[in-house]
């Protein structure tokens, strides 16, 4: 598999594009020193591989060369554009002295070798972040975010045990009719076909199954599309014992027909309910 080289000026989008490309699954080392390039590419690897190599090196960057199997992408963009980035960055510039200007034809001197064996440059003034990010993705792991899909979490819980704080998605089941006011329910959970029936039996449970695995279905391909690869989908009722835990198992029934990763996990299905 092909080794990329990812390099550029401060400020041109490096780390945004290094973000993309782990995120798509992409074998990805920071600063790796020039010396180890031909070492690091000749790695037997099954997947695409990108180290960046950038002005933090100074003149070690004089001895790189390109070899075959190597691929290099330069990151680029306006001395303004470059400026005002720098400006909004905490970290320090790579730059040997000087600041401004100065640093950033500094800068351009030192990585002269690495643009002159670019294959790809990539002017990055105009991009929105999102769109540096697909352009990477398509470039170096063209099939690698769609490769590695999208892992999706289905949970329950209980509203009076708090919100989940990890959760990407809430849902909520409350106006769904509630198992526990049927006294020959209120003992089982979710997990029980009993009370699987009778939340079904209620039209809006049925609805907001569609409704979410409906949404479900366009979200996660355009997350896929957008090098995500995980999903927290939390779905809650009053005690997270009966509604919610129906409603998440028959929404990863649904989903799994699409053959997504899903793991569906019931928060407080096991607590006891203090009514």
């Amino acid at each position: 598999m092909t080794a990329w080289v990812v390099t550029g000026l401060s400020g041109a989008g490096k780390a945004t594009a290094l973000a993309a490309l782990e995120q798509a699954g992409v074998e990805c080392v920071d600063n790796l020193p020039v010396d180890l390039i031909e070492a690091f590419a000749a790695l037997p690897r099954e997947c695409p591989a990108a180290a960046v190599v950038d002005a933090r090196q100074r003149e070690r960057l004089s001895t790189f060369a390109p070899f075959p199997g190597l691929q290099v992408v330069f990151l680029d963009a306006r001395d303004d554009v470059l400026l005002r980035r720098i400006a909004e960055s905490t970290r320090p510039h790579p730059a040997p002295s000087g600041s401004g200007l100065a640093a950033v034809a500094a800068e351009r001197e030192l990585l002269a070798p690495l643009r002159a064996a670019a294959d790809v440059v990539i002017e990055t003034s105009q991009l929105e972040p999102s769109e540096l990010q697909r352009r990477v993705r398509e470039l170096i792991a063209p099939d690698g975010a769609r490769a590695a899909g999208l892992a999706l979490t289905l949970s329950s819980f209980g509203y009076k045990f708090g919100l989940p704080l990890d959760a990407d998605w809430v849902a909520d089941a409350r106006m769904i009719r509630n198992p526990f006011w049927e006294p020959s329910l209120r003992p089982m959970t979710g997990l029980d076909p009993e009370v699987r029936d009778y939340v079904f039996d209620d039209r809006r449970a049925r609805e907001l199954l569609h409704r979410l695995r409906d949404l479900l279905r366009w979200s996660v391909a355009a997350y896929v599309d957008h090098g995500r690869r995980y999903l927290h989908v939390a779905i809650g009722c009053t005690g997270g014992r009966h509604r919610s835990v129906v409603l998440a198992e028959a929404l990863a029934a649904e989903l799994r027909a699409d053959d997504l990763t899903i793991a569906v996990r019931h928060r407080d299905v096991e607590k006891p309910d203090p009514r």
